[in-house]
């Protein structure tokens, strides 16, 4: 499994990745649908900001200049709450994965060894995410706690899950709770990070609405 650990998390650490076109469905009930690439629908409150391609472009400039490594992608949707910015976040990539790996790879090795699916994810995050720490200390972001793993379904099929916390980036004494959820969909993964503000209510309200809406194809 090792091997499709390192496949299922490549880019691991740049994750702000994949350009393809937005689609805006529908806008109902101060809320508004939202759907990726035709595979992940989503829906977010109709006064979030949504970036354009050239703030996601920036992204991905800004997380090639601080960790020095090139990546070829651009988030597909990158999403924030407003008018406070910092509280919640998703950000929607899609990574092309080789060699592929569909939804029952994943369901058969998990059944298979669950445990140790979730060791060898474990074991590629400790040797990869220093480099992605390394990057945020520049500005200031530190890690807090320690990152846990599971399997678990979101959108009617099964991710992995990476979720970590760290300090906010408008204020050290905050912390932010992150969570990738890494979807294999054979040919291509998405990779759909949540994040928000620990320990405020609305920002919590607000994140797990958000997730519960989400569907993937």
């Amino acid at each position: 499994m090792m091997n499709k650990a390192r496949t299922i998390f490549s880019a691991l650490c740049f994750c702000l990745l994949a350009s393809v076109a937005l689609s805006v469905a529908a806008q109902s009930a101060g809320y508004t649908k939202l759907n990726v690439k035709g595979r992940v629908q989503l829906e977010v409150p109709s006064d979030w900001t949504i970036s354009d391609a050239e703030q996601r472009r920036r992204v991905k400039e800004l997380a090639e200049k601080v960790t020095g490594v090139a990546t070829e992608h651009v988030a597909s949707l990158s999403a924030q709450s407003y008018p406070a910015p910092s509280r919640v976040f998703v950000r929607v990539s899609f990574i092309p994965m080789e060699p592929p790996l569909t939804q029952a790879d994943v369901r058969q090795e998990v059944l298979a060894n669950k445990q140790q699916v979730l060791k060898d994810l474990a074991d590629v995050w400790r040797e990869e995410s220093p480099t992605m720490w390394a990057g945020m200390a520049k500005y200031g972001m530190k890690e807090v706690g320690r990152p846990s793993f599971a399997v678990e379904p979101i959108g009617g099929q099964t991710a992995l899950i990476i979720r970590y916390g760290r300090t906010s980036s408008a204020n050290s004494a905050e912390t932010m709770r992150v969570t990738q959820y890494h979807v294999p969909l054979g040919a291509e993964k998405a990779l759909i990070t949540l994040s928000y503000i620990e320990g405020d209510p609305q920002a919590i309200a607000a994140h797990n609405r958000l997730k519960s809406s989400i569907a993937i194809r």
